[in-house]
C-alpha cells in the first residue's frame, strides 16, 4: 500500500502597482516592492519540483522567472485568477465608501448575499477555485509545489482544508506575498487528509 504526501505551498503576490484598489481581474504588474517581498518569502523555502500561477501579470511574471532559476515546471492555470470584482474593479475603498457605502458594508459584513455589481458571486469563484486545486492535487501527487496566486484564492483553499465556513473567509489574513503550505496525505485506506502546516509567513 502506497501512501502518498503531497506539499503545496500557497504565494500571495506581493504589492502590486498601483495598489490598495479592487484590482480582482485586473492585470496590474508587482511594483519593485512586490518583487523584493515575493524574494524574501521563498528564499528560505524552494526549490520546487513544479510551480503553478494564476494568468495574472503580478503572479505569473515572478512565478516564471522563479521556475526558470530552479528548473522546475511552470503551469498556468487561467481558473486560479482572483475573484472578480464588477463595478468596483479598479476602485480604492475609499472611493467606495463616498459613492455606495451601503453596498460596501453589507459586502464586508456578508459577502456570499452581497455580491459587488456585476461581480462574480462567492459561491461561483469558491467553486472555480476548488475545482482548479483538485485538478492541481491531481497533477503533482506526490511532489512539492509553489502556488502563486491571490488573496482570494489563498483563503478559498485554506478555507476548505480548515473547514471555515465561506461566508467567514475573509477573516483570514492573506498579507502581500504571505507563504502559506498545505499537507496532503492519500491513503488508499483512510481516504485523503489535508492539513495546514504554516500560514503567512515561513517555518
Amino acid at each position: 500500500m502506497i501512501i502518498d504526501e503531497t506539499l503545496v505551498d500557497l504565494l500571495r503576490h506581493g504589492k502590486p502597482d498601483p495598489g490598495h484598489r479592487y484590482a480582482g481581474s485586473l492585470n496590474d504588474p508587482l511594483s519593485a516592492i512586490g518583487w523584493r517581498q515575493m524574494r524574501g518569502a521563498v528564499r528560505t523555502v524552494a526549490p520546487w519540483q513544479n510551480v503553478v500561477t494564476s494568468p495574472l501579470q503580478r503572479c505569473c511574471e515572478f512565478a516564471t522567472k522563479l521556475a526558470r532559476d530552479y528548473r522546475a515546471s511552470i503551469k498556468v492555470v487561467d481558473e486560479l485568477q482572483e475573484i472578480h470584482f464588477g463595478d468596483w474593479e479598479g476602485k480604492e475603498v475609499e472611493e467606495l465608501m463616498l459613492e455606495d457605502d451601503s453596498a460596501l458594508q453589507a459586502f464586508w459584513k456578508d459577502p456570499v448575499n452581497n455580491t459587488p455589481p456585476g461581480g462574480e458571486p462567492l459561491v461561483d469563484f469558491q467553486a472555480r477555485i476548488l475545482a482548479a486545486w483538485e485538478q492541481l492535487l491531481i497533477d503533482c501527487r506526490g511532489q512539492h509545489t509553489l502556488l502563486v496566486c491571490h488573496s482570494g484564492v489563498q483563503r478559498v483553499i485554506i478555507g476548505n482544508v480548515l473547514n471555515i465556513p465561506l461566508e467567514s473567509l475573509f477573516s483570514l489574513e492573506t498579507p502581500y506575498a504571505g507563504l502559506s503550505r498545505v499537507r496532503i496525505i492519500d491513503d488508499p485506506e483512510h481516504g485523503r487528509h489535508s492539513s495546514l502546516v504554516f500560514h503567512a509567513g515561513v517555518r
